[in-house]
């Protein structure tokens, strides 16, 4: 290594040694900070769930983990891979498409109302406070989405 690089390596380590050593920022003001020890991990919940009691997040939890959230996936796969195979063939069969996708649709109805009779069941285990602290997360949490997923959307034509 030549002396110019030696040195520019040198000065580059003695200027990001004091911006490594900054702390992290405090949360903003009225967030639930992340216990001491506690990984920012979204499955444990604190940052799924930030404002919701231990206990409810505990509640909201298992019933994200249980595996009967996930019955009916394959079943809905296989029904989009028949759409996808039928779309694909040289010759487009309408009817068989039309019968393929009302199959899906049944399968996705049956999927949410299955999810949905599970969680109406967890939400009959949450507190007052802890459904109301869980709505306010979930918009939260959505309106964070939609400002991301906007930066993608095309930006609306003025007309002139």
């Amino acid at each position: 290594m030549t002396k110019t690089r030696l040195m520019a390596a040198a000065v580059a380590t003695l200027m990001a040694g004091p911006l490594l050593a900054q702390a992290a920022p405090p949360p903003p003001p009225g967030a639930q900070a992340v216990p001491a020890g506690v990984r920012g991990d979204r499955w444990k919940g604190d940052r799924m769930f930030p404002t919701v009691s231990p206990e409810g997040r505990k509640i909201l939890l298992e019933a994200l983990r249980d595996p009967s959230m996930k019955d009916g996936r394959e079943d809905v796969r296989a029904s989009r891979d028949r759409v996808e195979a039928i779309l694909a063939a040289d010759k487009l069969d309408v009817n068989a498409l039309r019968k393929a996708m009302d199959t899906e649709r049944q399968l996705i109805d049956a999927q949410q109302k299955a999810r949905q009779d599970r969680m109406i069941a967890v939400y009959q285990k949450l507190s007052a406070a802890d459904r109301k602290a869980f709505v306010a997360d979930a918009k939260s949490g959505r309106s964070k989405l939609e400002k991301r997923m906007g930066q993608f959307r095309p930006k609306p034509v003025e007309a002139k």
